[in-house]
């Protein structure tokens, strides 16, 4: 291959270095306006920054809510919240956007900003929530009118939490103030300690709980999630005075379902659970357990010299690992028992129907339910006429 080299004359080297010079000229004239508009820019972009202040107020008396929340619609991540006199300033992300107020009480407002950089809002009392009735020792009362520390769920809440049995399990992290410890995950005895607002006696510390006012602690927890309309818990001493000492750990009302009037209507849900081992110890071998145990002797030989006929010769501790035939496999086993007593899973099923309705002059509701509990623990034949297998089958059967 030939490569032809071309020589340039002076008069197009000229050429270049003058296209040079005026694009270095120009270039530093381009760069110098451009700086001009990147002020005009960044002058613009401050003045386009949506910055919209005001004051939310109770139409009940017309002072500032300390506290309200404040953002903007579609973007909870521009909020803010209210300072003591009811003023806040919220940064929007144009002229059109839609703030959202709310507060624990009052009805919750959407108001657009309509280019406006001042934006009142006045707050509406909430009358649904204040003329809630809440279940209170004995009787009822509206929510409005509820002084005592009183937290109340309803059953469908209980019923979104899946995977467990019981109705104590369900209420763990479900309400304020109510605390729940499991120690064991026998099928069966899942059910964990309930506490309120700590433990207040060595003596006892378990709530009075109360099953459409009557004491039945053993049937709580054996009882159907589903079967539940609502529960209320009492926490402080003004709540449980009508208990008396019996109160003294708080207490837990429990409101079972009813019959309505109407129409029979039949609900039926089933769920399925799979529970895994969470995270299980590390082990050794036979070979490095043995090895593990022999240093250990070695370093309280000068405190314990008669240990030294307990040491595992290296001949045979080689015997665990590398077996010559079957026999010394059987003599000398090398067995991980967390894969020979573990399943990989176990399940747990729960079915349930309820059938609800009436008249005018009778109403009734029953309920039936079927849980099943697996263990995580294998099941060995033992050629002795029983299962020697963890397994919890419960069948409720409720009417009223």
């Amino acid at each position: 291959m030939t490569l032809h080299l071309f020589k340039f004359s002076y008069l197009i080297r000229y050429i270049f270095l003058g296209i040079f010079l005026k694009f270095f000229f120009s270039g530093s004239l381009f760069a110098a306006n451009g700086a001009d508009s990147f002020g005009v820019e960044l002058e613009n972009q401050v003045q386009q920054q949506n910055i919209v202040t005001g004051t939310v107020t109770s139409s009940i008396d017309g002072f500032g809510l300390p506290g309200a929340n404040v953002f903007e619609k579609g973007f909870p991540e521009r909020g803010t919240a209210t300072d003591f006199e009811g003023n806040y300033s919220i940064e929007v992300s144009s002229a059109d956007a839609v703030l959202v107020f709310s507060y624990i009480g009052f009805g919750t407002v959407e108001k657009s900003v309509a280019g406006q950089s001042v934006v009142n809002v006045m707050l509406e009392p909430d009358q649904d929530a204040l003329e809630e009735v809440v279940i209170v020792g004995y009787g009822t009362q509206r929510k409005e009118t509820v002084v005592g520390a009183v937290t109340q769920t309803t059953g469908e809440v209980l019923e979104r939490t899946g995977g467990v049995s019981d109705v104590g399990s369900a209420l763990t992290g479900a309400l304020p103030g109510l605390i729940t410890s499991a120690s064991t995950g026998l099928p069966g005895g899942e059910a964990p300690q309930i506490v309120i607002r700590g433990q207040n006696s060595w003596n006892g510390t378990s709530p009075l709980i109360l099953v459409d006012g009557v004491e039945r602690p053993e049937f709580f927890n054996n009882m159907s999630i589903s079967s539940i309309a609502s529960m209320s818990v009492l926490k402080d001493a003004s709540a449980t005075a009508v208990f008396g000492s019996r109160g003294a750990n708080g207490v837990i009302i429990v409101t079972t379902k009813r019959g309505l009037s109407g129409k029979a209507e039949i609900t039926a849900n089933f769920n399925s659970t799979m529970k895994v081992v969470s995270k299980l110890p590390g082990t050794y071998n036979a070979y490095d357990a043995i090895g593990v145990r022999n240093r250990a002797i070695e370093y309280e030989l000068s405190t314990n010299p008669a240990s030294w006929g307990q040491i595992v010769p290296e001949e045979i501790r080689d015997k665990y690992r590398n077996p010559a035939d079957l026999a010394e496999r059987e003599r000398y086993p090398d067995v991980d028992w967390q894969k020979v007593l573990f399943k990989d899973y176990a399940m747990s099923y729960n079915a349930n129907v309820n059938i609800r309705g009436g008249t005018d002059f009778v109403k009734y509701f029953a309920t039936l339910d079927f849980q099943n509990e697996g263990d995580l623990f294998r099941d060995f034949e033992n050629s002795r006429g029983y299962d020697p297998g963890y397994e919890y089958n419960r069948l409720n059967f409720r009417s009223n």
